[in-house]
């Protein structure tokens, strides 16, 4: 940069000096711009600011930390993992689930075709969604190759663990496995060294591990207790009457033991033999008498099927717990089937899942040298016990849940971008130049329309069993299958119906006006349970040749009536917001009043009333999970029978935690919808300058 210094005398002798040098650039202040700036402004522009700041970050903080641990530590999410088609569409006949395809399908073809017509979409949009996908397919990968399954703890022994109503070692146990998998076994040193170790236990076990965890973990609480007692009674901090108690309280318990010791664990050693189910034959190098914790026993699994772990300690006075691999709990299903060509039903098969990977046999369980059948390691009695630590909780369930999941959404996502792809080249050369998404517009419009009623015809379908679209048992239908079908069945019946109410309402006429008006005030006034419990049980009482009338046909018809109710007051709102000089003008332009109200008032009231109206859809979407108080097993009411079957008891909290979260989803995308058409200025009135 080129500097000029110029000097000047003035008349009076002094020099000035001019300088054109350019001044240097200067950083802005870090709170002027940037995130600081922001975080400044928005967080702590003043002191009431920063305190409501770093409260809420306060509450966030631990409520986040708590839902984090609670999410990976002790979390048990096998109800999802193991119940995910059940959650989806229920019991919907399995032969039709091509159905239930192709209506996904089309719908991802549809948002892609909308997203094109609609919305800006960008190449880094599709790079995003490439990531994401993919990721659910490298995330698996990576933590089958990386992370090993947890061991499967399981007691030996003939001594009661837990006192006289405690629990006693199963001499053998049977499990299942696949040909070339390996099976090792030794004995768990690291529980067998004090009983902060074993009360600490976090794996899968079995019922008698479980008790000596729970002994250990009860002994070190009251050897706790006592220490804070005498601790108390130390001090001169006491009144009498409180010294008393604390006196009283302590003579009560009494300082056992260590469990470790009084069950010698671990200190004795155990035959231990892995037998072949179908000949009950010990397998090669299967058999073995374990001392110490340093010898180990692995064998190699010749085919699939069931496989007997035997343990046996000669001292009757010693637990053994042995740390296996490869042995996990299994879930027992029971399943009909009927002949291939009739609907006869044959009888009824049991399938025997393994947790970890799904693998499963239809294989009858061996059985003993008394022909009664082996106990094997179900899941109701062999579950995971303590906390999870981060490594368990990403292979026992994150992976399990993400390849039960990457597949559909691969193909999902590759529909849908087909769809936008279409929608471009469809306006590339076919919209003209002033309209340049004319084509694909007017192409989703039609498919709405469409797509919907066939949709319908697919999943309920039209023939007799004998036909190419053999009708359905709606009481099958459950899960999300069925609360899309009440939301769309009651947007879509409930939005013109709230329209006709909303101007008949209006109406001049007496009658018109009346009933109308008796329909919305009545439905408005009782809740939707009511109007559920009626649409089931009493309507059947009135008239009984609608008993037979499918129950989930009847909650549709009552999700349109009482949301259309709420739908007319809303339009109604609007129309009332639409100036009365711009029917003055349409009428003196010649228009009669229903040309009026199709082409002036009625477009206008319905952009006005878009953010409430999509406000009614999200509560209606959210209301259909009442209908599993009335029997229907929606995706509320089939969580609730998951969680009664006795595999899952207990898991009531991840259940209605993943529901939460779908209801969530999807309630964010309605108002990401709404909040999309109102960017585009439709929720606005025209103003009209005079």
């Amino acid at each position: 940069m080129t500097t000029i210094n110029e000097q000047h005398v003035n008349p009076l002798g002094a020099k000035t000096i001019v300088s054109e040098t350019d001044a240097p650039r200067r950083k802005p202040p870090l709170l002027a711009v940037g995130p600081l700036a922001w975080i400044k402004t928005n967080l702590f522009n003043t002191v009431g600011d920063s305190i409501l700041t770093v409260v809420v970050l306060f509450i966030v903080g631990t409520v986040g930390v708590s839902f984090v641990n609670w999410t990976v530590g002790q979390a048990n999410w096998y109800a999802i993992n193991f119940n995910i088609r059940l959650l989806m569409v229920g019991r919907y006949e399995p032969e039709a689930d091509w159905r239930v395809t192709i209506v996904v399908l089309l719908t991802a073809f549809i948002i892609g075709l909308a997203l094109a017509a609609w919305a800006s979409v960008r190449l880094r949009h599709a790079v995003v969604l490439a990531i994401f996908v993919a990721l659910t397919f490298i995330i698996p990968a990576v933590i089958y190759a990386t992370l090993p399954l947890p061991p499967f703890y399981v007691a030996a022994g003939s001594a009661k663990i837990g006192g006289s109503s405690g629990q006693t070692p199963q001499d053998t146990v049977g499990f299942i496995g696949m040909a070339g998998e390996t099976v090792s076994v030794r004995l768990a040193d690291q529980l067998s060294g004090s009983d902060n170790k074993l009360s600490q236990l976090n794996s899968f076990a079995d019922s008698a591990s479980n008790a000596a965890m729970n002994a250990a973990g009860n002994r070190l609480e009251t050897e706790a207790e006592i220490a804070d007692l005498k601790r108390l009674l130390a001090t001169d901090s006491l009144t009498d009457n409180q010294r008393s108690r604390a006196e009283g309280e302590l003579s009560r318990l009494k300082d056992s033991d260590p469990v470790v010791d009084t069950l010698k664990l671990n200190q004795a050693s155990v035959h231990v033999t892995i037998l072949q189910g179908s000949t009950m034959q010990a397998l090669p190098d299967g058999d073995v008498v374990l001392t110490d914790a340093n010898q180990g026993m692995t064998v190699k699994l010749p085919e699939d099927g069931w496989y007997v772990l035997k343990k046996v300690v000669e001292n009757p006075e010693v637990v053994d717990i042995l740390e296996t691999r490869g042995i996990y709990p299994i879930l027992l299903r029971t399943i009909t089937r009927g002949l291939e060509d009739t609907s006869s039903v044959v009888g009824s098969v049991s399938q025997y899942v393994r947790m970890t990977d799904t693998f499963t046999t239809e294989a009858e369980i061996p059985n003993d040298e008394n022909g009664r059948r082996i106990p094997f390691v179900v899941v109701t009695s062999n579950q995971y016990r303590g906390t999870a630590p981060l490594n368990d909780y990403l292979r026992l369930y994150v992976a399990p849940f993400l390849n039960q999941i990457n597949i559909f959404l691969l193909v999902v996502s590759v529909v849908g971008t087909i769809g936008c792809i279409a929608g471009k080249l469809l306006d590339r050369f076919f919209s003209p130049s002033i309209r340049p998404k004319a084509t694909s517009t007017r192409v989703v419009t039609w498919l709405l329309i469409v797509v919907p009623v066939l949709s319908f015809i697919l999943i309920y379908g039209l023939t007799g069993d004998d036909g190419f679209l053999p009708i359905t048992d709606t009481r099958r239908w459950g899960g999300v299958l069925l609360t899309m079908l009440l939301t769309i069945v009651g947007i879509i019946g409930s939005l013109p119906l709230g329209v006709l109410l909303a101007l008949g309402r209006r109406s001049k006429m007496p009658v018109v006006s009346t009933v109308c008006t008796i329909y919305i005030e009545l439905l408005r006034g009782i809740p939707f349970i009511t109007v559920l419990f009626m649409a089931q049980l009493l309507i059947p009482l009135i008239n009984p040749s609608l008993a037979s009338f499918p129950g989930a046909f009847r909650a549709m018809i009552a999700t349109v009536l009482f949301t259309a109710a709420y739908n007319a007051e809303v339009v109604r709102g609007g129309l009332q917001a639409i100036p009365t000089g711009q029917d003055e003008a349409a009428k003196a332009l010649g228009l009669n009043g229903l040309q009026v109200t199709l082409f002036i008032t009625l477009p206008q009231a319905l952009r006005l009333v878009i953010p409430p109206m999509m406000g009614n859809f999200v509560g209606m979407f959210k209301d259909t999970s009442l209908v599993a108080i009335v029997g229907l097993l929606d995706l509320t009411g089939m969580a609730q029978n998951i969680v009664a079957q006795t595999e899952f008891l207990g898991l009531r909290r991840e259940t209605f935690m993943f529901i939460a979260i779908f209801y969530f989803v999807f309630s964010y995308i309605i108002a990401a919808i709404s909040r999309r058409i109102e960017s585009t200025g439709a929720g606005q009135a025209i103003k009209m300058q005079i």
